[in-house]
């Protein structure tokens, strides 16, 4: 099953009698075969969990149900677009434009079919004639709120989801779009709380497990890519995350065996390669490690991680000047990231390169103004070099910054200091 380039659109269902129906969880046992609304409802979050086949088998009988009107029809259009192949889309978009071409779902279908597919200027034909018959509908505000992130309209594309969230604030849709959107911004904070958000409605939502588990850390970060790998076993994307938050917490040996088993099916995956090469890195098997990341950069040279990994590599090996490369290629590559920087100085204080190190970690402050560690070894070296005064300044920094650090040695090195 092909995944699609976004996320399925909003499972917005005005039922006959003008209620929302409640989103069911997939897991729920299946409602009553007479009941319309609940069957679409059980059919949504089946959606969301990848179980596309049951999900149009209740959506049919929904259909059928309901008389074959457009709000089914576009609910079973909605498998389609899970499925990302844009000519099934049309397909199933031509049976609502063949019952009533002027409703309001027939031009934000034919919008969705295309937005699946990233056709912003395509779709956008269709959602204008959408808005014109009716600016306010959920599913028109959706699409909208899609089709301006896309094309990095982010403000008008982030006042569309809220407008969602207005008409009905448990919209798994809206929350979960703010996250994309979120991620393109980039704020990490933001996008973490919106998927939350997302999974608090729709906690099997398989594509909103795997993009909060890769924001976050631990086992957390485990779980949820473990319960996305369960949903969709075939998930290229989703095993490799499950296999760098395996590696994060300090399972290597998890995380060699499923990058081993993702190059039995793509062995010129480079991301893949890189990861493994991250993994032998930890084993402290350099030679084995630095040839996997140098076959993953040759596939995907602006890969920051893997550059960065590949400076620790040289680092450890004693290669000063390719290691510092490497630490200045990540930090290129990865603008907001304070970690290159950090490491490159705290290398070049190993090795009594002071001043380097001094040069190194005034840019790392740059990015993370109250980063403990930056403060503690800039500190370090300026005492190195003689300067006492900004040794002083940096270490009292430093106990007031953030992160994890040894604060009872730091103190007891300002101590030292008259």
């Amino acid at each position: 099953m092909m995944k699609p380039l976004i996320s399925v659109p909003a499972l917005f269902l005005v039922s006959s009698l003008g209620v929302l129906a409640a989103v069911a969880p997939a897991g729920a046992e299946a409602p009553t075969s007479t009941d319309p609304a609940a069957l679409t409802a059980h059919a949504r979050s089946l959606l969301h969990a990848g179980k596309l086949k049951q999900a149009e088998d209740e959506l049919r009988t929904a259909a059928k149900l309901r008389g074959q009107d457009v709000d089914s029809l576009y609910e079973l259009a909605r498998v389609e677009f899970a499925t990302g192949d844009l000519r099934r889309a049309k397909s199933a978009c031509k049976a609502l434009t063949t019952k009533d071409d002027k409703a309001v779902l027939s031009q934000v279908c034919q919008a969705r079919a295309f937005l699946v597919w990233r056709r912003a200027s395509r779709a956008e034909e269709y959602l204008d004639k959408a808005r014109a018959i009716d600016p306010s509908h959920p599913e028109v505000l959706l699409a909208f709120a899609d089709m301006k992130r896309l094309t990095g309209d982010l403000g008008a594309s982030k006042d569309a989801y809220q407008q969602v969230l207005g008409l009905d604030p448990n919209n798994v849709e809206a929350y979960f779009g703010l996250g994309e959107l979120a991620l393109v911004l980039p704020d990490r904070e933001a996008a973490k709380s919106a998927f939350r958000k997302a999974l608090e409605h729709e906690p099997e939502w398989t594509q909103a497990q795997y993009e909060l588990g890769r924001l976050v850390d631990g086992a957390e970060a485990v779980t949820l890519l473990e319960k996305a790998v369960a949903a969709r076993p075939d998930w290229t994307e989703a095993r490799l995350s499950l296999g760098i938050a395996r590696l994060q917490t300090g399972d290597s040996v998890a995380a060699e065996t499923l990058f081993r088993e993702l190059l039995k099916t793509q062995p010129k995956n480079p991301a893949v390669h890189s990861r493994l090469g991250m993994v032998l890195a930890a084993k402290h098997d350099f030679a084995a490690a630095q040839a996997e990341l140098t076959q993953g950069l040759a596939g995907l040279p602006n890969d920051a991680e893997a550059v960065l990994a590949l400076g620790r590599v040289y680092a450890e090996t004693d290669r000063s000047e390719e290691a510092f490369t490497q630490f200045r290629s990540a930090a290129s590559l990865d603008r907001q990231n304070p970690t290159p920087l950090l490491e490159a100085g705290m290398f070049a204080l190993k090795i009594s390169r002071n001043a380097l190190a001094q040069a190194f970690l005034e840019k790392a402050l740059e990015r993370a103004p109250k980063s403990a560690q930056a403060h503690a070894s800039l500190a370090d070296s300026l005492l190195a070099r003689g300067d006492k005064a900004g040794a002083k300044t940096h270490y009292k920094r430093a106990l007031e910054g953030d992160g994890a650090i040894d604060r009872k040695d730091v103190q007891h090195r300002l101590d030292a200091l008259p």
